[in-house]
């Protein structure tokens, strides 16, 4: 990959008023001739300071076709075009001409010129360097400045990231490693935006899959100051995606999450508040942040509409295109990427923040995060964000007539650098491709709703000190074979989501166990082993290695030569059920490091590896169905408390199997103290939930959505439509509902109800509802 020739654009006030400009080269010197001074153009009147804009005057633009327009533009023009871009109102060509005003302000054509031939070909990094108090230029969408044949961030040939560089106090000048590790958090939301945010990641993780990229992430609802400092710091991620409301603190930009306090909805955090929530401390005591965040934070108030005087739609207006992390419209304000960035002045802060201007469902906001992440993946996050840009101009819609494609705006530390970490890259790839070995149903193609079991599941899988219970008891009390609920489904997954949060899954599903029903402890303990050796190959590990503490433990029943552990015949000599279970541990720990040293994982999360077992409808043990919980289960799962070894399971109420269900009902009851208690029930009606069904329609061969010009009423109404078609919520019945679920699509898209779904819709999906 050729190395981008970075160009800095400094912009400083002065003390009459006006600004200076010129552009620095890769060594630091200005550009030939790049040096300029701008005055404020006169106001209209003494107060209409919300009108500051640089003037575009000769000798500026001398040698450009527009010149004489551009020399023409006067403070009420500006601030007209301006305010009615802010409001997403612009048209005839407003985005070329304020990128003119923009491009001839701090580049011109001839400073343009030598800015390309010295990069020679190399893709062109080009910051604009201001303080982030200068708000008069801070406010201005540089994104969108235009050469006169070409916006800079569509024009052919190389690339050209424009990002706004800010210089921290303190900052870590060492590179930062970014691993594939994202953090979705999605804080407080209105109008059934959870759905929407919820589904925007859904949708962008189906098309990193199909490219045969893969995120290690984690989706962190209804987010909290606590929620997220504990998870910053568990996780260890190197991109936290925020997708939540903003607005302004005493004139600082912020993020909305869930209040704490069960009295109050939700609390803004500014950005010294955020710095100490994504600050982490390792064991020598040095604190680092997430090298990359990403704002998905519209700004809350909805701005007036566009009036004839600019002052009085600008007074109405506080951030440019809807984002509270982007671009305050208004003195006294910073934005706060730039705040992010800077840091807080001991420690540092991020490396990159990139703020979406506009609403998470934006077709630009969804096609820069897609290729944003696309490129990162790729191994290039510096110049990912360039290529979200780019992304934006090749799906048909005019750039020329709306701004939305240059409302993300990219916020960069002057030190920062980014290395892609290759060995964590290639274990999350190991890691996907292991995970995809473990669903074996894909009928529905579509796992839908099921959302607080994989939080409960992550309280059980979390490591050392924290977890505190390790078990997951997942009951189904319908009675009804016909309708089934989807619990060896919903154990793929979990056993899916527990290799991407690092951990070794052995998932047994009652299609796989053996032919004889285990009917005793070593039984249970078998069928547990034969879910080890199926992870085993899962994972590329060879059967034939595998030494096996549980066996050799039944060959010396048998009285057979065997070579056991000291500890397992401590552990025999007490009874047979405690030798069983110290051998089942021996054996799932020593899997757990197979893994941890094939997939190569970084030595930063070694440590954080759990052996976890999943067992399907464990009623069919039938007389050890209770003794299995009773004799094998302890406080750290089938481990111990410091190296545990969570279990999940489902029981249903089968009435072949009615007194095994009752005795593990009873022996949950007697670990209270560590067990999760869950009731798998049919999915909820399409108008409490309607993600469980977008996301079945998304999962479709020819994914549809709903014509976002349906009223929300109708989109309930035909929601729950598709809810009845489906046997109101059973997933087992998705299949033998297809035909009918089909006519009724069929019937929604001859009258235009519901559409053919681009992969924008799908990275969208309930964006407009």
């Amino acid at each position: 990959m050729t190395v981008p020739v970075r160009f800095v654009v400094q912009l400083r006030p002065t003390a009459t008023g006006g600004w200076t400009v010129d552009v620095r080269d890769p060594d630091g010197l200005p550009v030939a001739g790049s040096e300029r001074t701008l005055a404020a153009l006169p106001l209209p009147d003494p107060d209409d300071q919300l009108l500051t804009f640089p003037a575009c005057h000769a000798p500026l633009a001398a040698a450009a076709a527009d010149a004489a327009d551009l020399h023409a533009l006067d403070a009420n023009t500006l601030g007209r075009w301006y305010a009615n871009m802010a409001s997403g109102q612009a048209s005839d060509g407003m985005p070329r001409r304020f990128g003119r005003y923009l491009f001839e302000l701090v580049l011109g054509g001839e400073t343009w010129a030598k800015v390309l031939a010295r990069a020679g070909g190399a893709a062109v990094d080009l910051r604009l360097d201001c303080p982030a108090d200068a708000w008069a230029l801070m406010r201005l969408p540089w994104e969108l400045m235009h050469d006169g044949q070409h916006f800079l961030a569509a024009r052919p040939g190389p690339l050209v990231l424009m990002s706004r560089q800010i210089t921290a106090t303190v900052a870590d000048t060492a590179p930062r490693s970014f691993t594939p590790r994202v953090l979705f958090v999605i804080g407080a939301l209105q109008d059934d935006a959870e759905i929407r945010a919820g589904a925007e990641y859904l949708g962008l993780l189906r098309r990193l899959e199909a490219l045969d990229l893969t995120l290690d992430c984690r989706v962190l609802r209804d987010a909290t100051a606590e929620t997220l400092q504990a998870s910053v710091a568990d996780f260890q991620p190197s991109v936290v995606h925020f997708i939540c409301h903003g607005g302004f603190s005493d004139g600082r930009g912020a993020l909305r999450l869930l209040a704490s306090d069960p009295g109050l909805p939700f609390q803004d955090y500014t950005a010294p508040q955020l710095l100490a929530l994504l600050a982490t401390t390792d064991a020598a005591g040095h604190v680092t942040y997430p090298p990359v965040l990403v704002l998905n934070a519209c700004y809350s108030a909805t701005p007036l509409p566009p009036a004839s005087d600019p002052i009085d739609s600008l007074s109405g207006i506080e951030v440019f295109g809807g984002g509270a992390g982007v671009l305050p419209t208004r003195a006294g304000t910073l934005p706060l990427g730039a705040e992010l960035v800077a840091g807080d002045g001991v420690r540092g802060g991020p490396g990159l923040v990139i703020g979406m201007g506009g609403k998470v469902a934006d077709i630009a906001c969804r096609l820069f995060t897609r290729q944003f992440y696309q490129s990162l993946l790729r191994g290039d996050p510096t110049w990912s964000a360039a290529a979200g840009r780019r992304g934006a101009f090749t799906h048909g819609f005019d750039p020329l007539d709306t701004v939305d494609w240059a409302t993300p705006v990219v916020f960069i530390e002057a030190s920062a650098t980014l290395v892609v970490d290759d060995v964590e890259l290639e274990a999350a790839r190991k890691r996907e491709s292991a995970a995809r070995q473990f669903r074996h149903q894909a009928d529905p193609p579509a796992f839908c709703g099921r959302l607080r079991f994989f939080d409960q599941w992550r309280e059980a899988t979390t490591p050392p000190p924290r977890g505190t219970r390790r078990l997951l008891g997942i009951a189904m009390s319908d009675t009804d074979t016909e309708k089934q609920l989807g619990g060896s489904r919903l154990l793929e997954e979990l056993a899916a989501a527990a290799i991407h949060a690092g951990h070794v899954p052995c998932l047994r599903l009652h299609s796989q166990a053996s032919p004889e029903r285990p009917t005793d402890i070593p039984g249970v303990v078998r069928e547990i082993l034969a879910a080890a050796m199926s992870t085993r190959l899962h994972f590329g590990l060879p059967a034939h290695t595998l030494s096996s503490q549980v066996l050799e433990l039944t060959k010396s029943i048998k009285g057979r030569p065997a070579t056991l552990d000291p500890s397992v015949e401590d552990a025999f000599a007490i009874n047979e059920a405690e030798g069983f279970r110290t051998a089942l541990q021996m054996d799932l720990w020593r899997l757990r490091d197979e893994v941890v040293a094939q997939l190569n994982t970084p030595g930063g999360r070694q440590g954080r590896a759990l052996a976890v077992v999943l067992l399907d409808e464990v009623q069919r043990y039938a007389g050890a169905a209770g003794r299995f919980i009773v004799d094998l289960l302890r406080s750290g799962g089938l481990g111990t408390e410091q190296d545990p070894i969570p279990v999940a399971f489902t029981y249903r109420k089968d009435l072949n199997y009615a007194e095994p269900y009752e005795q593990v009902r009873k022996a949950l009851d007697a670990v209270s103290n560590w067990a999760i208690r869950e009731e798998l029930q049919p999915l909820r009606e399409a108008v409490s939930d309607r993600s469980i069904y977008l996301h079945l329609l998304l999962h479709r061969a020819k994914p549809l959505v709903f014509s976002p010009k349906l009223a929300l009423l109708d989109v309930d109404r035909f929601y729950n439509s598709i809810h009845r078609a489906t046997a109101s919520g059973y997933p087992s019945q998705f299949r033998e509902k297809a035909e009918p679920l089909n006519n009724v699509l069929l019937t929604l898209q001859d009258v235009d109800v519901v559409v053919a779904a681009t992969d924008e819709d799908v990275l969208s999906t309930l964006g407009d509802h």
